[in-house]
């Protein structure tokens, strides 16, 4: 303590001896020289730089982050509250929207049931279905995937934003301000077939628990025709039948839905299927690809290589035809006549046959019918 006040009153008479000095310079030098002085006298201790503690930057969210952006759903030109009917981004990047809410609002009277997790909607004639966890979206009595199941989250079902455009066949529309419009207003293309009655040939048929698929036509002027417990299945006479006596390369004519779901070929009910030829003894086969190789003889017979896609069970993915004058060839945009010698390597067709082949690989056997995706 006494070293400290020595030390103390000896800065002092410094001081004082200083400022007699610089006492023409006034009070600036007083300073400038107390300064200098305070230097020397202090004991230099270690010093620490002074923490750079970086500002902030303010930047706005964008909205692809989700950073807090709440989206608002408006349907039909209402606003729906966000903290009441939340958005969320689901695990697919989709948006997740609240379909009870959503319904309701563009008409449709819901049915929750519990037991099996699904939820039933229906305005007017139109009857749609899902269930949580299932992608599989009841639609005009098919099942449509979107490739994300509907969800429960607090209670509440959530389904995609594409539910309402590609099943519900709805406008739908984002902006950049995160809100969503749904408007009740049908689109006005993709969601009808041109007619009603379609005519052509059975290129595919897929077999379910309860009724099945067929294809029609191919697949670039093609149609998938979801069969039912309610499809009439009919002979040409007038005689019942049944999905399990279609078979691949039959002609016939469909009555169906003029409400087609926006796939590739695009899919609809059918109501009524009248088969325009007598079956065959034997069952179709066929194969669905491209024309490999072709050769014509001097007897006016065609052989084809098709390389493709087996279409049933005892069918080969690749077959050598022979093509006979009287073999019908069709083409799939008009359901008319193609003469076989306008057929070339590289065409798409669906080739049928018996199941009377050759054991060579690849086997040959003769041409029931040729159809051409042209």
């Amino acid at each position: 303590m006494e070293r400290w006040l020595h030390g103390l009153l000896s800065y002092i008479r410094l001081l004082q001896e200083v400022y007699d000095i610089m006492k023409p310079f006034k009070v600036l030098g007083v300073v400038l020289a107390g300064a200098l002085l305070a230097t020397n006298v202090v004991s230099a201790a270690p010093s620490e730089p002074a923490t750079v503690k970086p500002l902030p930057i303010s930047a706005p969210t964008p909205q692809d982050s989700y950073g807090g952006l709440k989206f608002v759903l408006v349907i039909n030109g209402k606003g729906f509250s966000p903290e009441e009917n939340p958005i969320y981004v689901g695990a697919k990047n989709e948006m997740m929207i609240p379909i009870r809410a959503a319904a309701e609002a563009l008409g449709y009277k819901l049915t929750w049931k519990p037991d099996s997790q699904s939820l039933e909607m229906v305005q007017g004639n139109q009857w749609l279905t899902l269930q949580i966890g299932q992608d599989q979206y009841g639609f005009a009595k098919m099942l449509v995937p979107l490739e994300v199941a509907p969800e429960l989250t607090n209670e509440k079902t959530y389904v995609p934003l594409s539910y309402f455009e590609k099943v519900m066949k709805l406008q739908v529309k984002t902006d950049a301000t995160g809100t969503i419009h749904i408007d009740s207003k049908k689109q006005e293309s993709g969601e009808q077939a041109a007619s009603t009655t379609k005519q052509g040939t059975v290129t595919s048929i897929t077999y379910r628990d309860k009724g099945g698929e067929i294809g029609l036509n191919g697949y670039g002027h093609g149609v998938r025709l979801n069969i039912s417990d309610e499809t009439e299945i009919v002979s040409d006479t007038n005689q019942k039948l049944t999905l399990a006596d279609l078979q691949l390369g039959m002609s016939i004519e469909a009555e169906h839905s003029p409400v087609m779901a926006m796939s590739m070929p695009p899919m609809t009910h059918a109501k009524k299927i009248i088969v325009k030829q007598s079956p065959a003894a034997q069952q179709t086969l066929g194969t669905a690809g491209e024309i490999e190789e072709i050769t014509s003889s001097a007897e006016g017979t065609t052989r084809l290589t098709i390389k493709g896609n087996k279409l049933s069970d005892g069918s080969h993915d690749t077959v050598i035809l022979n093509v006979a004058g009287d073999t019908p060839v069709i083409g799939t945009k008009d359901n008319q006549p193609v003469a076989a010698n306008q057929l070339k390597k590289g065409d798409k067709v669906y080739g049928f046959y018996g199941p009377i082949l050759t054991k060579s690989l690849p086997p040959i056997g003769q041409a029931v019918k040729i159809v051409v995706e042209n």
